[in-house]
């Protein structure tokens, strides 16, 4: 077995490892969102009520929707629209961004163990 061998085997494995720890983690309920605007802390709510938050940012106004323990963009001043068509966000440490307005979202779950923590 030649050295190439051995790290063909070495990097198959750890793909292996990290494909497993992504994909097969159990879901995380999310309980809250969090919503930036240029980076910084622009408000925190409950995901168990259901309401509309205006978020100004760069460009304008967007629009989230907080529904059935999950959020999503309903508007966005943006031109391609990504933001909108990334649909609902529900499990602990999904996140959305309009990056033209500058405005992101993260949901926060539980306890779960987070990449830091490993």
């Amino acid at each position: 077995m030649s050295r190439g061998d051995v790290l063909a085997i070495v990097l198959a494995a750890a793909c292996v490892g990290l494909l497993y720890a992504h994909l097969w983690q159990p879901a995380v309920t999310a309980t809250h969102v969090e919503l930036r605007v240029g980076g910084k802390p622009a408000g925190r709510y409950a995901l168990a009520d259901s309401r509309d938050v205006a978020v100004e940012g760069r460009l304008g106004t967007s629009v989230l929707r907080i529904e059935d323990g999950r959020v999503r963009f309903l508007r966005s001043p943006c031109r391609n629209q990504v933001c909108v068509h990334s649909g609902w966000l529900h499990r602990g440490g999904d996140a959305a961004a309009c990056l033209p307005n500058r405005v992101s979202v993260g949901l926060i779950g539980g306890d779960a163990l987070d990449g830091v923590a490993h």
